[in-house]
């Protein structure tokens, strides 16, 4: 007991010693250590007699620390609080670095946060986590998002045992019309009763789904989006009851459900599953499926269970015939695919800045740790292991990420509101970008192992020192005789992620400039459209929808101001339909080999509302399409797919239906110039204009040409012909445009942000390389100065080293431009790439060529003399 008081009684009086132990004393200590060193004596010697000639003072702190509870811990506390008086000590020094951290990790965070919401944080309902969607599989054609029948969803839902809900819905477009009100149209759900409580979700006024509603006979009752509720009618508590007509059949609404709930698809309006004969037929595939699975169930094991039951099915019904399962999370199916690979695209672009960051902090750290040498030599002598001064650097290098970390979290947060606003009017509903502990946690990783990233090799590095030398000569010279070729490989990594990233950027720039320039004689600042659906229980042949277009095109004419008016089955750029076609006098051996055409019904006068010219035969005339005058006008381009090096006009050639059944004989009356209709199509189809009289459809598009809005008095001639019917989708075509290739607007500016701030690092790290290598050889420039060394040949010196790394750096930078380009292609983005990566690499070659020649023309007008003093 006396003994072991004892024992502590010393130790308080060592540690105590330690702590009031001055400069003075260190100084002499580390002199003394220094000549036993010089005279002759090993490191680990010299420090043992030092330390029996100056008490031991140091030799005991090791083992004074693994006497204290917590030792370990106060150590790193020590080791912080070492670290935070050394970033101190060197502000700007520190600042650099904690600014380019904060870029690198801020953008990765902000990033992270946009993937963890669009690909993996659960739907935010109760139970999110658990909810699927639902649909068959059909292997024969490889489409993992084909509708379910009603009776196989009734199969699935009696005989699976996984779910606690397995709900049934279809999607269709509603038209609320009533005496009080304008018609308008809104995105309606038709859905099994289980639908609401699924999602817990309860209506704020009234009630949604009983079991009763979707029962054969029930009277039709509805329930409306909150939206609805409070534009159309005013939040009035009163709407509860209040009989309305939905696309011609009345039906009573009955619930308002809370703000924001648009499930499952931005849906505004509800209304009951109720079966029909129609709905009866099993290949009448209209159905989308969505489950809550039970706890503890598993997304493998639903669908396992409901592949047993579609193999059964697929046994005894032959419209089951090739048809599986497909059980995915709400994000596997509504953002899976291109999005999928999009996000997870611009995740690793963020991470090559994160990592251009790191490399250009390793190389500021780099040059600071020959500044070092001395002191780390003399704490290796005095005892320090390796590891006690790699755990020294590493905090430090940690406490400077956490701090640009925080920083970055202001970038962040920002990124994520801009992007926010940017998708609000595009995205659906459930995305809802919001921080969460996941992402937190992927911040704090991303600091802890930033820093390690960037700080190991200047810890490694500073942990070794050259003892001998640096005691004996102190830290002059010894950046030449180390450090260079570290620093010159993080270079040529920088510069060859940049210009990963900055072809990149190009193709996305360059896809956003073709999709916008194609077109260009359309004037699509001067045309309106709005589409026009007329409902099939009021217009239930052609005859009845021609009539209504024969009726409403002269009065849309007759608007004041209005310069042409056309109606077409899709606007101009816009999308097309797609129908196999069959040549006269062509045999095709194989039937499923026979091309297939864009389609487009017009009316007369198209050609002229949208400024395409025909270039041979004619245009269409008021009789074309009627019996036994069917028509069709071709592009140039699509003349030449169906009959290359051949007079396209007076060719023939007729439709064929999805069974294969072929159509009249259309006669070709014109070829006109070419128009892209089909932006997303990477090989497009031969297009082609039909009369609208010939095809009869009830879903157009009306198209004005005018100075002004004419969009009210669209309207008003819309609603003179059929009250009920309104006009839906209005809007200018610049801005259908616009709307459309918002995809690579929005990512082609994210591409070029990250591409510009890489570039930046890249050359700032160049520079501080070059400058810290004219630096560290100034006394030599100075003497090749004075023998006589022109400008240019200090240039040139100084340059060398840099041009290289520059040159490797693109030339590596190849190797991944090929990938890169690659995956850009299959999410639709597509680009001169060649031409792009010549541009980039002539860009990023310029901007690198500046950064050296800096610091080498600093050099190049040194003063010979004071060079050669220079310490």
């Amino acid at each position: 007991m006396i003994g072991e008081w004892l024992t502590r009684v010393r130790f308080l009086f060592a540690w105590k010693r330690r702590g009031e132990m001055d400069e003075e004393l260190r100084f002499h200590l580390e002199q003394s250590i220094a000549l036993k060193v010089a005279e002759g004596m090993s490191p680990a010697e010299a420090r043992r007699v030092a330390m029996v000639e100056f008490g031991g003072v140091e030799a005991t702190r090791e083992e004074c620390e693994r006497q204290r509870p917590g030792w370990w811990m106060a150590g790193v506390l020590r080791d912080v609080r070492y670290a935070a008086r050394g970033i101190l000590a060197h502000r700007w020094f520190s600042a650099a670095i904690v600014v380019t951290l904060a870029l690198g990790i801020g953008l990765n965070t902000m990033v992270f946060t946009l993937v963890n919401v669009v690909l993996f944080k659960p739907v935010p309902v109760p139970g999110g986590a658990q909810l699927v969607s639902v649909m068959n599989y059909n292997h024969a054609r490889s489409d993992q998002s084909v509708p379910m029948s009603l009776p196989d969803f009734e199969q699935y839902r009696a005989q699976s045992t996984v779910f606690d809900f397995l709900e049934g819905a279809t999607r269709e477009s509603g038209v609320l019309v009533e005496k009080s009100n304008a018609p308008q149209r809104y995105s309606m759900t038709r859905a099994t009763a289980g639908i609401f409580a699924m999602v817990q979700a309860k209506a704020v006024l009234g009630r949604g789904f009983l079991p009763s509603d979707v029962e054969p006979g029930a009277a039709p009752v509805m329930v409306i989006g909150y939206g609805v509720w409070k534009d159309r009618y005013s939040s009035s508590a009163g709407v509860i009851g209040r009989q309305v007509n939905v696309n011609g059949q009345p039906a009573t609404i009955v619930g308002v459900m809370p703000e924001g709930f648009r499930f499952p698809e931005n849906s505004d309006l509800w209304m009951p599953l109720v079966p029909t004969p129609e709905l009866a037929k099993r290949d009448n595939r209209a159905l989308w499926g969505y489950g809550m699975l039970k706890r503890g169930a598993t997304l493998r094991a639903a669908d396992a269970e409901l592949n047993g039951i579609a193999g059964r099915l697929a046994a005894q019904f032959p419209e089951d015939k090739d048809l599986y399962a497909n059980v995915l999370t709400f994000h596997q199916r509504f953002n899976g695919g291109k999005i999928r690979v999009v996000f997870l695209l611009m995740l690793a672009a963020v991470g090559f800045v994160l990592l251009i960051a790191c490399a250009d902090v390793a190389n500021m750290m780099l040059s600071r740790s020959l500044s070092r040498e001395r002191e780390m030599s003399i704490r290796a002598a005095l005892g320090a292991g390796r590891w006690r001064i790699v755990r020294q650097l590493l905090i430090e290098s940690v406490v400077l990420s956490t701090m640009g970390g925080v920083l970055g979290l202001g970038l962040a947060a920002s990124g994520v509101h801009w992007f926010d606003l940017q998708t609000k009017q595009i995205r659906p509903y459930w995305i809802e970008f919001s921080t969460d502990f996941t992402v937190f946690g992927y911040f704090a990783a991303l600091c802890i192992l930033s820093g390690v990233l960037f700080g190991i090799a200047p810890a490694l590095r500073s942990s070794r020192p050259d003892l001998m030398g640096v005691l004996n000569d102190g830290a002059r010279g010894s950046g030449r005789r180390s450090g260079g070729w570290l620093s010159a490989t993080l270079v040529v990594f920088q510069f060859a992620v940049t210009l990963v990233l900055l072809t990149g950027a190009g193709i996305f720039v360059r896809s956003l400039m073709n999709s916008l320039s194609t077109n260009a004689f359309i004037p699509a600042a001067k045309l309106t459209t709005a589409r026009v659906d007329l409902p099939e229980k009021r217009y239930k042949d052609a005859d009845a929808r021609v009539k209504y277009f024969d009726e409403l095109l002269p009065e849309l004419r007759a608007i004041p101001g209005v310069e042409h008016a056309a109606i077409a089955s899709d606007a101009p750029g816009l999308g097309a339909g797609s129908q196999p076609v069959e040549l006269e006098h062509v045999v095709v051996a194989n039937l499923a080999q026979r091309p297939r055409a864009a389609i487009l019904a017009v009316s007369p006068g198209y050609f002229e509302t949208i400024h395409m010219p025909i270039l041979s035969g004619r245009g269409f005339g008021e009789m074309d399409g009627a019996a036994h005058r069917e028509a069709a006008v071709v592009t140039r381009d699509g003349a030449n797919m169906l009959w290359p090096g051949q007079d396209a006009v007076g060719k023939r050639l007729r439709l064929l239906d999805d069974d294969g059944k072929p159509g009249e004989w259309i006669t070709v009356v014109g070829i006109s110039g070419n128009m892209l209709q089909e932006a997303q199509e990477d090989v497009p189809k031969p297009l082609m204009f039909l009369p609208y009289r010939q095809q009869g459809w009830g879903n157009m598009t009306l198209i004005v040409e005018s100075d002004v809005d004419p969009l009210a008095s669209m309207r008003k001639a819309a609603a003179k012909i059929d009250a009920e019917l309104p006009l839906s989708e209005p809007r200018r075509l610049d801005a259908a445009i616009q709307q459309q290739v918002w995809f690579l607007s929005l990512f082609g500016k994210i591409f070029t942000g990250f591409a510009l701030i890489a570039m930046l690092m890249a050359a700032v790290g160049l520079y501080s390389v070059i400058a810290h290598a004219t630096s560290s050889r100034t006394q030599e420039i100075g003497v090749r100065i004075a023998l006589g060394a022109t400008v240019g040949n200090i240039l040139l010196l100084m340059m060398r080293r840099g041009l290289w790394q520059i040159g490797a750096g693109l030339a590596i930078g190849v190797a991944g431009v090929v990938p890169m380009a690659r995956v850009a292609g299959t999410v639709g983005v597509s680009g001169q790439v060649t031409e792009i990566f010549l541009v980039a690499a002539l860009l990023l070659a310029m901007v690198g060529v500046f950064a050296c020649w800096l610091p080498a023309r600093r050099a190049a007008l040194l003063d010979p003399v004071k060079a050669i003093r220079c310490e």
